[in-house]
């Protein structure tokens, strides 16, 4: 069998129905899934906060970015004004 449980603390193989090792004692039988739950979770979370930082960081762009006009168009839109005046 691929997937077995195992005592913790002797890392003895132990049917999933036992509470505890036949051989040692042990209360403490680790479920062979663990570890699969815990890299599901773990990339879960990676992605809520990546897409959360995205998020934020898009929206900050957003408000932040200042529609001022440059020297340049200053200059250019002086030139026009006087040019329309003559």
């Amino acid at each position: 069998m691929l997937y077995q449980y195992h005592c913790a603390c002797c890392n003895k193989v132990v049917d999933a129905t036992e509470k505890e090792c036949s051989r040692c004692g042990s209360h403490h039988i680790r479920s062979p899934y663990g570890h699969w739950i815990f890299g599901l979770l773990a990339c879960l979370v990676v992605v809520v906060v990546f897409k959360a930082a995205h998020i934020y960081l898009k929206q900050e762009h957003v408000d932040t970015t200042p529609n001022q006009p440059t020297l340049l168009d200053v200059l250019n839109q002086d030139k026009k004004s006087s040019d329309t005046e003559s």
